[in-house]
This record gives C-alpha cells, structure tokens and sequence, in this order.
C-alpha cells in the first residue's frame, strides 16, 4: 500500500511539473492573433481654402418703373419681357396740359428775355437805371426756370427705359390714370449678375476685391457660375459678425434670373496639404488618430488635427510626419502596438479617392476645394 501511494505521489509531481513547463506556451498560444488590415498611401496635394455663403441673385441694374408724373396712359409702347435700349419709349401718358403749361412758360421766358434786352439798351442811353436792369434779370432768371421746369413736367409725361435690358410684367393699362409713384414695370439689365453674401469675421484677413468666386443653384445643377468679388463692405455687422461681400457672376445665356437663391463659394487661397483617406481616420471625443504600421508590423496611433477636404481625402495639419502609409481598414478596434498582417487590397480606396492619386491627370479646374468655411 505504501508503495502505491508513493507511485502517485511521483505521478502528481510529474504533471504539475509538465504543466508548469508547458503552460506559459499555451498562454502564447492563446494570444489574440495579428489583425488584418488594409494601408494606403498619404500624399501631398494643393488644397483651395474656401469659404461658403448663400446669397440671393439679383441684376446688375435693376429698377421698378414708376409714374413721376399724374395722368392717363395715353398709349402703352412694350410688351411683357421684351428687350430694350437705353431711352426706348415705354408709356405715353396724356400731356396736353404739360404742352399747354410748357407754351404758357415759353411766352412768359420770351417777354423777359425782350424786357431785359430792352432795358440793356436804355441804361446804355442812360433812360434808365440800373437797378431797373437787375429786376429785368431776376424776371429772366425766373421765366427761364419755369420754362425749365415746363419742359421737365412735360418729359415726364413719356416714361423710357433709363438702360437697356429686359422688362417685367406690365401693371398698367392703357386708359388707366395713375398718381406719382404708381408702378409701371421692372427693368433688369442682361448677362452680368450680382450677389451679395455674408462672410464671418475671422476670414477678413483673407479677403479681397478680385476673388475668384463659384455660384451654383439647384435648377443647374451640372452648372457653375464664375465670377469674382468686385466690393467689399466698410463695416462688419455687428449682429451677425460678418462682412457684406458683393461679386459679379457670369451669366452665359441670360440662365440666372434676379431673385434666385444661390450657393457660393469664394476661392481664398492656395497652398501644399499632407492628405489622407477619410475611412483612416478614427475619431474619439474631440480627438482625432490615424494608424501606421512599424517594421515590426506592429500598429503605431498618431494624434493628429485635421484640416481641409478634398475629394475624400482629408489634410493632417499636425501629428503626422513624411508621407507614410496609414491604415485604412481593419483599425476600429485597433491598439498602438498591436501586431498586425498588412493585407494588399486594391479595392480598399473609393474610385474618386484612387483618382487623387495621379496628380498629372487631374483638371485644375475640376479640382475640389478645401471646405475651411461653414455657410454665413
């Protein structure tokens, strides 16, 4: 019996033995295993740092055309939406008594200029004095006045397009007596639009006259309408923190039309930007982290601050050095040091972000802009 229990005893001791042997080999074993993941290349390319705004479209020159005179329409010359020169004749009104007041003005003018040319030769002749002769001018000075004024009245009465373009919806008709100040019709001028825009406060350094600014609307939407900034506020609005900005678009066709709501994009500046996909960037709270991978394939996290975009590409402003490949899939559950099997995949960028990386076969002007600004 004892020599059993003695045989047990050894048999115990060689298991634990073996075990704590092996053990440490098991735990290795049962380690989690490299994660899988996808990189891709950062790279650098110019980014235009932009500001966005909305505004409203509006003619170059526009006016509403009213009545300055009372009257009846004696005739009507336009039709609705036709197109104008400078001066065009657009609404006769009935002028009889303007021509009557006007003959009237045109005597009394003529019976002053023949006084006070009278009296002249009488105080060379010394008849009179001249005293006399200064009441003559003044009567002159008057008569020519009113007849001035006569004749004003009487233009009046012919309303004519003050610059060419194109009329609105007629709101008078013919027969109708209208009052000073009566609206006739609109009068937008052609080709050349105008918008004013909101710019916030922190991008004055920024701004200037001559900016290249981009329109669009959602009625062309394969449409950009180019133009430039042409005036700028002197003073920022107090309310909102902003600057009023005016620029002049082009508008091919006449396609704007005045009143239309407009989304617009002012060019700022150009300059170099460290980008990378959008997908390698994981954010948590208010802090941003791309991963690279060491020689060890092991996964390195970065801090780093972001700052424009691009076609889905985003620019690392600090926290990354060189142009190093970043992780791009496979790193949302990803630890600084964890090892990992770098996995080539063609397919783990978007075809517009695999477009960015051939810079030589880009269209400067197709490019995307850095969006650095909100809408005002």
């Amino acid at each position: 019996m004892g020599r059993v229990i003695t045989a047990g005893l050894l048999l115990v001791a060689v298991v634990a033995a073996v075990w704590w042997v092996w053990a440490p080999q098991e735990v290795t074993r049962g380690q989690r295993p490299p994660t899988a993941v996808n990189l891709a290349p950062s790279i650098e390319r110019d980014l235009i740092d932009q500001v966005e705004a909305v505004g409203t479209s509006r003619s170059a020159q526009a006016v509403v055309l009213l009545a300055e005179v009372p009257g009846r329409v004696a005739r009507i010359h336009f039709e609705q939406g036709q197109k104008v020169k400078r001066g065009e004749l657009l609404v006769s009104l009935d002028d009889r008594n303007a021509r009557a007041d006007l003959a009237r003005a045109e005597a009394e003018y003529q019976r002053a200029l023949d006084d006070f040319r009278r009296g002249q030769q009488l105080v060379e002749k010394r008849a009179i004095s001249e005293s006399e002769v200064d009441t003559f001018r003044t009567s002159l000075e008057s008569a020519r006045a009113n007849r001035e004024a006569a004749q004003a009245n009487l233009n009046d009465h012919s309303i004519r397009a003050p610059f060419a373009g194109v009329l609105g919806l007629r709101q008078v008709d013919g027969g109708a007596y209208l009052q000073t100040g009566n609206p006739i019709t609109t009068l937008d001028s052609q080709g050349q639009i105008e918008v004013d825009f909101q710019v916030p406060e922190r991008f004055l350094d920024k701004l200037a006259v001559g900016l290249a600014v981009l329109a669009s609307n959602d009625a062309f939407p394969d449409t950009r309408f180019e133009g430039s900034i042409t005036h700028l506020d002197s003073r920022v609005n107090s309310n909102s923190r902003s600057l009023t900005a005016r620029a002049s678009l082009n508008n091919p066709g006449n396609t704007l039309l005045p009143g239309q709501f407009l989304r617009i994009t002012v060019q700022l500046a150009r300059r170099p930007a460290l980008l990378v996909p959008e997908q390698a960037i994981i954010t948590q709270g208010a802090q941003s982290y791309v991963f690279t991978v060491d020689k060890g394939n092991q996964a390195v996290r970065h801090p780093v601050t972001l700052g424009g975009r691009r076609d889905g590409w985003v620019e690392i402003t600090s926290g990354l050095s060189g142009q190093p490949d970043v992780i791009v899939n496979g790193h949302s559950r990803l630890g600084s040091g964890q090892a990992v099997n770098v996995i080539d995949d063609p397919e783990a960028l978007l075809p517009g972000q695999r477009a960015l990386l051939n810079p030589s076969s880009l269209n400067p002007a197709e490019e995307t802009e850095a969006k650095e600004g909100a809408a005002a």
